[in-house]
């Protein structure tokens, strides 16, 4: 055991009201139990040695007047001054080892070690996101490369393919089918615009210019036109047009172009400016026993035979 002695002073206000001198020895009583608890406990857990608690004794007076109780007897206290004289007999052995050290230099110590574990590397984690070849890969000196992160970009990559090759796939068949359509379409128009030209042909009565083009055959036959503008008959593209026992009257009666071909048998032509006008390398106007009345005028390879 050791002794010690404690001599100080404390001042204290009664903010809600009650009598100061009433409290007195309570709070007396409440600073030496939360003194020496205070102590003891600073003690048992070596923050204090015994011949350091006198210039340790200040830095713990706001835990001692915590723990004194004074709040519960409606006393505030506003001041606390302590001193602590410690007998060392000769019969005490000397602490072993180094003294714990006192709060300044506690404090000291502490942040000292907080600035060597700041400049400490293995203290802090280094990441970085680098993007190579499309992938974002993550590295941090903790935990070295995430190659889950890899796996699954790997994967979405790969759904993304497919997907753009399924989508490419559909699109190629759709131009596929879209042309076929097209073929389609065309190969109806040439089939039906034949047919349809034919119709024409079959019903002109004329009194209007006929034309035909494309790759139409047609015929008429014991038509009589007589027309003050234009061609009486105009065949163009690929058409081939036979006319039988026709009366043509017009300023120009026929009109073959490109690789036009009408072939006339008996009937009659007559044109104020030319009876009949072939226009292309091909373009061809074939007579046959028929009555041509005006001039016929080629221009390229065409030809103008008969009557």
């Amino acid at each position: 055991m050791v002794g010690g002695n404690v001599q100080g002073s404390f001042s204290y206000e009664m903010p809600h009201g009650g009598d100061p001198n009433a409290v007195l020895p309570q709070l007396q009583a409440g600073l030496l139990h939360a003194l020496t608890n205070v102590v003891n406990q600073k003690l048992a857990a070596g923050q204090v040695a015994i011949p350091t608690i006198a210039g340790s004794l200040p830095y713990f007076q706001n835990e001692v007047i915590a723990a004194s109780g004074a709040h519960q007897l409606g006393a505030q206290i506003t001041g606390l001054s302590l001193q602590v004289a410690m007998e060392i007999p000769y019969a005490v052995q000397p602490h072993a080892g180094q003294l714990p050290p006192d709060p300044m230099q506690a404090t000291k110590n502490a942040f000292a070690q907080a600035a060597k574990d700041r400049l400490d590397p293995s203290n802090y984690e280094v990441k970085a996101k680098l993007n190579i070849g499309g992938f974002k890969v993550g590295l941090s000196s903790k935990d070295g490369l995430n190659t889950d992160s890899l796996k699954n970009q790997a994967k979405e990559k790969a759904k993304s393919t497919v997907i753009w090759w399924g989508i490419g796939c559909l699109a190629l068949l759709f131009v596929v089918g879209l042309l076929g359509g097209i073929g389609v379409y065309a190969y109806m128009q040439v089939v039906g615009g034949s047919s349809a030209t034919a119709d024409r042909a079959a019903s002109w009565d004329g009194k209007t210019p006929f034309v035909c083009g494309g790759n139409d055959k047609i015929k008429i036959k014991g038509v009589t036109a007589k027309l003050a503008d234009g061609a009486g008959v105009t065949a163009g593209g690929n058409c081939e047009a036979e006319l039988v026992d026709v009366t043509i009257e017009a300023p120009i009666g026929l009109a073959a172009m490109g690789n036009g071909k009408i072939k006339v048998s008996g009937g009659s032509v007559t044109g104020s400016q030319y009876a009949a006008q072939a226009i292309g390398a091909n373009a061809q106007v074939t007579f046959s026993g028929t009555k041509v009345s005006g001039k016929t005028n080629t221009l390229g390879g065409a030809k103008i035979t008969g009557p």
